[in-house]
């Protein structure tokens, strides 16, 4: 395994809450209420990776019937009743493939369409536009999906935005130098888990490390920069990171978990140090960060998703961040379960396929505190002890 980033699994402690919970019998109420969605059927735009497969392993647990829109067919084949393969890079195609099959199946309904895939987000939203779904339109997930077209929204619609600006060429760097105050944050316009996003502190460093990154940048490191290459600069953000894991349906939050992000400096770049939730923010602050993350979404216009919102808590308030228009990846999906005891998957699919959620949010929340492990150089794990 190639290994740039190490994190230490909990899954053996997460098994051990599930027992707790069935025997105190709150999760035999959320299984119940997962009855619901037997026998329904649902679109998935592409599979993913093979770390994804607990997703689609959840959507057979729920009793779905799966249909996959994915380039190929690959190891989740046991859990798909149907394929339809095409390249999702290609939209015009991947729209196409869709309606033929929708054509050449008339006794398979679908009855929504969802993605847990960065890349895909866009698709997403076309489809959902083209066989009227349940979802993100595209008109709207095309401005939040590129980061820089999303800060110009939150300046247009009063809502908090560092300084920004595409750099393409060498006036627009000498704006930035003249204009932006130091430190700046270098980043892809359409960028995915933190990939070539680099603080910088100073003009050589800002010069030496933008070459660096319109080198290096390619989809081989990063499949969603396929949706674009743009890099742009903005002012840093200082302040307490976190994220929101929002289940927002009929443009009301059903349900909300803040969650801190420990210091993301790994040298220049930004990755995850670890993550504490609940929050161990004073209840005011998160409040007021989500707050601000549903008015964001409703200027937006984004009525039913499953959001992750991330977002600081400054000296000067609530500042976004980004929006990204699907559950949170890595470990995002076993905390808020482990945590709250709620089903991102489950709640994702009944958004999609329009089925009504309420969740009662426990006040006795369980809590995890994760930490990462990076190394200093990348290599071949070939042994590993812990303690």
């Amino acid at each position: 395994m190639q290994l740039t980033k190490l994190q230490l699994s909990i899954e053996i402690y997460n098994k051990w809450l599930r027992n707790i919970r069935l025997s105190a019998g709150r999760r035999v109420y959320i299984s119940m209420e997962s009855n619901s969605l037997t026998g329904k059927t649902i679109l998935l735009v592409n599979t993913g990776y093979l770390k994804k497969k607990f997703i689609v392993q959840r959507l057979k647990k729920l009793g779905l019937i799966v249909v996959c829109l994915n380039k190929e067919k690959n190891w989740a084949d046991p859990y798909v009743d149907h394929w339809i393969l095409c390249d999702t890079y290609n939209h015009h195609e991947s729209v196409l493939a869709v309606r033929n099959f929708i054509k050449n199946n008339p006794k398979v309904k679908i009855d929504g369409v969802l993605t847990f895939w960065e890349d895909d987000v866009l698709l997403t939203s076309k489809i959902v536009d083209r066989f009227n779904f349940i979802g993100i339109p595209y008109a709207i997930a095309k401005n939040v999906r590129n980061k820089f077209k999303f800060r110009d929204f939150c300046k247009e619609n009063g809502l908090p935005a560092p300084n920004h600006a595409i750099v393409k060429s060498d006036e627009d760097l000498t704006y930035v130098i003249k204009h932006f105050t130091f430190p700046l944050v270098i980043k892809p316009a359409f960028g995915s888990s933190s990939a070539f996003v680099v603080k910088v502190t100073d003009k050589l460093e800002l010069m030496n490390t933008l070459e660096m990154v319109r080198r290096e940048i390619t989809t081989d490191t990063e499949t969603a920069l396929t949706d674009g290459f743009d890099v742009f600069v903005e002012e840093y953000i200082d302040g307490d990171e976190v994220d929101i894991d929002i289940v927002l349906q009929n443009g009301k939050i059903k349900f909300w978990s803040v969650a801190d992000n420990y210091d993301k400096s790994f040298h220049e770049f930004f990755v995850d140090s670890g993550q504490a939730i609940p929050s161990t923010l004073p209840h005011k602050d998160q409040h007021a960060l989500v707050e601000m993350a549903e008015e964001t979404l409703e200027k937006l216009g984004i009525q039913n998703a499953i959001i992750h919102y991330e977002a600081k808590h400054t000296t000067h308030g609530s500042v976004p961040i980004e929006v990204n228009m699907r559950m949170g990846g890595d470990y995002v999906y076993s905390y808020v379960n482990s945590c709250w005891g709620v089903d991102l998957i489950e709640q994702a699919v009944k958004i999609a396929t329009g089925t009504y959620t309420k969740i009662d949010k426990t006040d006795t929340p369980t809590y995890i505190l994760g930490w990462d492990m990076h190394p200093d150089a990348s290599g071949i794990l070939v042994e590993l002890d812990i303690d």
